[in-house]
């Protein structure tokens, strides 16, 4: 089997004898039942196969379509000039890029279909070809725009130029509605959405079907699609691991299931991940491989919060989920849109509550977390946190605190406000012991309060208080005056407590005291 691993066009696709699971069905239920469109799904989701499915279509490139659901449904195949601009290539964060990649895409069709010299302004001179092709063609034309949101997402940090670009997508964008009459369909896909700033304020706005039932799997892998397309390589790669197959769809599920994009619609499976992993026969964490989107990185390092809240997941309105871009502090937004928490549950009225999706999420997320906030080199920390790993499993409790003080020590702290020190350490705490594997609680509440740190190890409990500019000796004190020791379920577990004394001045733990019951 021949798997089509970043490959994004669909012509490529079919012709290259790539396996292709057959959206079709739903790429024709949208163009019959809809003219202009828009789609949010987070990076390597199948969205620029999407958008050139679409192009092959009103391209009237029957033949790309044999086989497939949607050849039994059209009978017309009418080619239309199409007008196809994909923003995914180049980064925007130099001043006249953007500028450079419309020019580009404009001259490339005035040379198709002419130019007026009174077409000065990039809306006037796309609204100018759209309607030359439609009186050339005798064809409505078709308006493709993949990553619209890149030229904006690529510069948040630098409010004057994305200020900038979004003027610039906003007089391009104003072609929805200069040319409505010239246009047959539309179709824009991004990672996050903008809505309210006004980029489509000149334009006729398009239909969001992000959040849609009807096309929630119109990107990724339902579990029957891979029953359905991949069982044969899921039994060649159960061999491999000698496991059973029905053990193997367990692992997958676990793995790279679990994206939900509405509240009916099926879960499906991350394809870049999944079928990197049939191929190779490796369960690896291959989206996290190919980068997290630079604004994310910038709003995690600017919104410092209580990391391991993500665990339990959070609660949203579906006007919050989608308004990054227009609330650019809002962190639960870019976290949905951008792939890492997906919908978990809906409470029928107006919260719905939002998860990691997956393991490898799970997990690829707090690595990567831990990159982040430590600011050290990938290589190095991953020695470190090996090193803790073994001894944490070893129940070494004076090494992996003295190893837990070593990378702290490591770490820039520079917010210099007490609290938020203490907040930093807090959540690198967390983001350790979670790299080593191991399940960590912050804050876990009991009867008559709240322990600071809880984790286990198959031998050991540990409940860790930790007090800031007070000795280790009080940390404990306040274990034993609450009785947390008592307060857990740890059976057969021995009960380790640690006090800690974390100073502000040298940002650091500079005393403990360990207690085994």
């Amino acid at each position: 089997m021949k798997y089509p691993i970043g490959i994004q066009t669909f012509e490529e696709v079919i012709s290259g004898d790539y396996v292709y699971v057959d959206k079709t069905a739903l790429v024709y239920q949208l163009i019959q039942t809809g003219k202009y469109y828009f789609i949010s799904r987070p990076r390597r989701f199948g969205k620029s196969l999407l958008t050139t499915t679409l192009e092959s279509y009103f391209q009237g490139r029957k033949d790309l379509f044999k086989g497939l659901a949607i050849e039994q449904l059209e009978n017309e195949w009418t080619e239309h000039p199409i007008f196809h601009l994909d923003f995914s290539g180049d980064p925007y964060v130099e001043e006249n890029t953007l500028n450079s990649v419309i020019n580009d895409f404009l001259v490339e069709q005035e040379e198709l279909y002419g130019k007026r010299e009174s077409e000065t302004t990039f809306g006037l001179r796309f609204a100018g070809v759209v309607r030359r092709a439609y009186e050339k063609t005798g064809q409505k034309a078709v308006i493709l725009i993949d990553e619209y949101d890149k030229p904006l997402t690529d510069v948040m940090d630098n409010l004057e130029l994305k200020e900038r670009n979004r003027v610039t997508l906003q007089g391009l964008y104003g072609i929805l509605k200069k040319a409505d009459k010239y246009i047959r369909f539309a179709f824009l896909t991004g990672v996050t959405r903008y809505g309210k700033l006004g980029i489509f304020s000149a334009a006729n706005n398009p239909e969001d079907i992000s959040m849609s039932d009807d096309y929630s799997s119109i990107c990724g892998i339902t579990e029957e699609e891979l029953h359905s397309y991949f069982d044969d390589e899921v039994q060649a790669f159960a061999d491999k691991l000698s496991v059973g197959k029905d053990e193997l769809y367990l692992r997958l599920k676990r793995k790279f299931n679990g994206y939900r994009f509405s509240i009916n619609g099926e879960s499906v499976y991350n394809p870049y991940s999944l079928l990197g992993s049939l191929k190779s026969k490796i369960l690896e964490n291959k989206w996290f491989a190919t980068g997290t989107p630079s604004f994310l990185a910038l709003m995690l390092k600017n919104n410092i919060f209580e990391l391991s809240k993500l665990e339990d997941g959070l609660n949203a309105t579906a006007e919050s989920m989608s308004s990054f871009g227009n609330d650019e502090d809002n962190l639960t937004a870019a976290l949905y849109q951008s792939g890492y928490l997906t919908i978990k549950d809906f409470d029928g009225r107006e919260y719905y509550h939002l998860g990691f999706p997956n393991e490898e999420v799970k997990d690829g997320f707090v690595r990567y977390l831990m990159k982040e906030f430590s600011g050290r080199d990938r290589s190095e920390l991953d020695g470190d946190i090996k090193n803790l790993r073994d001894m944490i499993e070893a129940d070494d409790v004076e090494g992996f605190m003295t190893q837990i003080q070593m990378i702290m020590g490591q770490i820039p702290f520079e917010n210099k406000e007490p609290d938020m020190i203490e907040l930093h350490f807090r959540n690198m705490i967390y983001l350790m012991i979670r790299s080593t594997g191991h399940e960590v609680t912050l804050e876990r509440p009991v009867l008559g309060g709240r322990i600071d740190i809880f984790f286990e190890t198959e031998k050991c409990a540990y409940i860790i208080e930790c007090k800031r500019n007070l000795s280790a000796k009080e940390a404990l004190a306040q274990i034993d005056e609450k009785r947390y020791d008592k307060k857990i379920s740890a059976p057969d577990k021995k009960r380790v407590k640690i006090g800690v004394n974390l100073s502000t001045e040298d940002r650091n733990i500079v005393e403990w005291v360990i207690q085994s019951l």
